[in-house]
């Protein structure tokens, strides 16, 4: 759900507590529902795979980072730039690599601009994780867009690491 008035960054880091996430994208609230227990085990698997590849201290699960003015987001993963920047506790600029899962409070549209703001504020990468498909897209800073297909490799060359979206789904029997 979206609000209608457009909110300063200090109207929006005063906002009461909220039971899902608050992000803002260009002064719009966007208010997203709790996530369900299978888009939380897809993003801890997302988030022990980056530990394996760049150590824990620069892998985040829904870390705010502050983009620019009246631009606040919440990846589901994240990976950040070796020396990214954090001022007041916050960070600072566009991760390195967001991870976005699709879900039931996320609109195509949202997603789309959310991705195009990583991409605009500095993040070498962003993808997109279709839980429902076991695909993802992978956008790249220098416009490339790539599907992998459901049970397809993905080799992040800037990571050293290899992903194959279908694995990292939770499936319904999973301990």
């Amino acid at each position: 759900m979206t609000a209608n008035t457009l909110l300063s960054e200090e109207e929006f880091l005063n906002l009461p507590e909220f039971e899902g996430r608050q992000e803002l994208m260009d002064g719009e609230l966007i208010e997203l529902p709790p996530p369900k227990d299978s888009h939380n085990i897809m993003a801890l698997h997302f988030l022990y795979l980056l530990w394996e590849a760049v150590g824990k201290s620069r892998v985040r699960m829904e870390a705010a980072y502050r983009l620019r003015p009246r631009r606040w987001l919440i990846p589901d993963v994240s990976v950040n730039w070796p020396d990214q920047r954090v001022e007041d506790d916050w960070l600072q600029g566009a991760p390195m690599l967001a991870v976005e899962i699709a879900s039931r409070g996320n609109t195509p549209e949202q997603l789309h601009k959310k991705v195009l703001a990583y991409l605009e504020d500095g993040a070498a990468e962003a993808w997109i994780v279709y839980p429902k498909t076991r695909t993802m897209m992978v956008y790249h800073s220098d416009g490339t867009v790539l599907l992998v297909a459901a049970g397809a490799d993905y080799v992040c060359a800037l990571l050293g690491v290899t992903i194959t979206p279908a694995d990292h789904t939770p499936h319904q029997h999973e301990k």
